[in-house]
């Protein structure tokens, strides 16, 4: 294919299909993806030399993400290792368990008024926003020394979560890689989906995302969630870093890729996106990925390949044709289906997909990706330590939602779902694996709902981690059976008890059900059930279920017929899909 960019000024400017207008300011900002190694010497050398070079440098390490201060000590030792003195480097003590009295402690943040650079650690990025903004939003004196040293020239910087909170918003931590197409985007933190939170402002440009192509070195894919949380506000780009790969951002608005990553620059201002019973489609979110040396300009949205990177010409690709990639979660998948599928290869397209799996009779779906060549595409790289080192624009990413046989998921619906709302609950937990069908495709939405069931669908939904000092001791599942893992986490959390053998096909009974009921909605939402309603038929019954079920119905998560509960009644499938499609807000019923 004719590069349209060979025709175009000797420049090489790769553009965006969306520009906009940035707000320049004085200082710099130097983002990093994550895993930042010490040998990365091009992201030092930058930092100290944004920071005033080794003789004037004055540097303050924030570890406020971080669990402690381990991160922040390492961190200082490999700049003193660097040369700069160990006097002109402070670590400020505003933590997870003391913001609330040190971030508008004067003499706590008066280090940052001698500062010259700004370095916040990794860890959790929502952290570090609850220590910049009091209660009113107002900024704390943290956030208004911070903004100091960037105002007068300085330059803030951070990784990880440390690079996310430098622009006006930015993506949460929590959630595995599909959740944001599974779930929407959030609607506030540790929620299932990924939520935009406000940011320090600092960065106007866009959102910065981190870790896009690895995450504790096994599984990343946060490209998905960048591109679903852009396209439902469609008023900003992306930019989402690799690990150990910073992008410099100077006071005229130009962006610089430094470290032997890339930065994805996405923009959803054309995309559109659908939300519903089968999950997320994305259409027409656009993105370039760029190497180091590579430029950005924030104003105009044209990318400068790095001096050297020649074009790659139509009929000179590395590699013919490309192979449906399994498992775009993996380690730099994503690089590799836009890197090697598109950049390099004479393909037009190379198509992936992000699979989810069900342990309780091996059910699974996912998402189709599809990644394409447009009429602006263009390719350049450079040979470059022993790698190839790429610059690729025009590229469009197409997300569709797909079932076991990557066909349409409603092809594959439950015959037995039903119609209206209750159906619409039915087909919306099923096609994410929340709950499974039977052999014959029918959910049996009458049909009681058995123990092992329940304790599935609880942790397909909450997705939580076993507490190892409670452990449960099991004689009828075995410890290679594939619900032990699911059951060791369900049982050791409290949400459903069990004697020594589990019962896993004797139906659930509502007091059983009233105390799943409890723990799923507390610890989906984040919140603690308070209006109790009076039960009268509850006496004899262990006193944690009678609690559940007088929470549950007093809040109205369940029903009871003239404060008549019924604790031994059975509970049907479709009495659990319907709370767990409000639960979780896939449907509002």
């Amino acid at each position: 294919m004719k590069k349209q960019l060979n025709q175009r000024v000797a420049a090489a400017a790769l553009i965006l299909s969306c520009a906009s207008s940035a707000a320049l300011a004085e200082g710099h900002l130097l983002a990093v993806g994550g895993m930042l190694r010490a040998s990365n010497s091009p992201v030092y050398a930058k930092f100290i030399e944004l920071a005033g070079g080794q003789k004037e440098a004055r540097i303050v390490i924030m570890p406020t993400a971080s669990g402690s201060q381990g991160s922040s000590k390492r961190f200082m030792g490999e700049l003193v290792a660097l040369g700069i003195p160990a006097e002109r480097i402070s670590i400020v003590g505003i933590d997870k368990s003391n913001y609330q009295t040190t971030m508008n402690d004067a003499a706590v943040v008066k280090p940052l008024g001698e500062a010259s650079a700004v370095w916040f650690v990794g860890g959790d990025q929502a952290r570090i926003a609850r220590a910049l903004f009091n209660a009113d939003g107002s900024p704390s004196l943290l956030m208004q020394a911070v903004r100091k040293v960037y105002d007068k020239g300085g330059v803030v910087a951070g990784t990880s979560a440390g690079a996310s909170i430098l622009g006006a918003q930015m993506p949460t931590a929590y959630g595995v890689v599909m959740d944001t197409l599974d779930f929407g985007v959030a609607s506030k933190a540790d929620q299932r989906g990924a939520a935009v939170l406000k940011g320090s402002g600092l960065f106007s440009g866009g959102i910065i995302d981190q870790h896009l192509d690895q995450i504790e070195e096994t599984s990343t894919g946060r490209a998905a969630r960048m591109a679903a949380y852009l396209t439902e506000q469609k008023s900003t780009r992306g930019f989402g870093l690799d690990t150990n790969t910073a992008m410099w951002v100077n006071p005229e608005g130009q962006v610089q890729v430094l470290g032997e990553g890339y930065l994805t620059v996405m923009d959803a201002s054309q995309a559109e996106k659908t939300f519903g019973v089968y999950g997320t489609q994305l259409s027409n979110v656009r993105l370039a990925m760029l190497g180091n040396g590579d430029r950005y300009d924030l104003a105009s949205g044209q990318v400068q390949p790095a001096e050297g990177k020649a074009a790659i010409e139509a009929g000179n690709e590395y590699l013919v044709g490309n192979q449906l990639i399994t498992d775009l979660s993996a380690v730099s998948a994503i690089g590799r289906a836009v890197l090697y599928g598109l950049a390099d290869n004479t393909a037009m397209r190379q198509v992936g997909l992000m699979t989810r799996y069900n342990p309780l009779n091996g059910y699974h779906y996912g998402y189709r990706f599809e990644f394409s060549k447009t009429a602006d595409f263009s390719a350049h790289s450079q040979f470059y330590d022993s790698l190839t080192n790429y610059s690729v624009g025009g590229v469009r990413l197409d997300i569709r939602p797909v079932n076991a046989n990557l066909g349409d998921p409603a092809s594959s619906a439950p015959k037995d779902a039903g119609n209206g709302a209750a159906g619409d609950a039915i087909r919306a937990v099923s096609f994410r694996g929340l709950m499974t069908l039977n052999g014959q495709n029918a959910f049996e939405p009458q049909r009681p709902i058995t123990r092992l069931e329940l304790a599935n669908a609880l942790q397909m939904t909450l997705a939580a981690e076993p507490k190892l000092d409670a452990l449960p001791t099991l004689t009828d599942i075995g410890a290679d059976d594939p619900m032990r893992d699911q059951l060791n986490t369900v049982l050791s959390n409290g949400w459903m008890t069990s004697a020594d053998a589990f019962a896993g096909n004797q139906p659930v009974t509502r007091k059983e059900w009233a105390l799943a009921c409890k723990a799923l909605v507390e610890r989906y939402q984040g919140i603690s059930l308070a209006k109790t309603a009076a039960l009268t038929d509850l006496a004899g019954v262990d006193k944690a279920y009678a609690d559940a079920a007088s929470l549950t119905v007093g809040e109205g998560w369940l029903q009871a017929e003239k404060g008549r509960f019924n604790p031994d009644a059975p509970v049907t499938r479709a009495e659990v899909a319907q709370a767990l499609a409000k639960v979780s807000g896939l449907l509002k019923l």
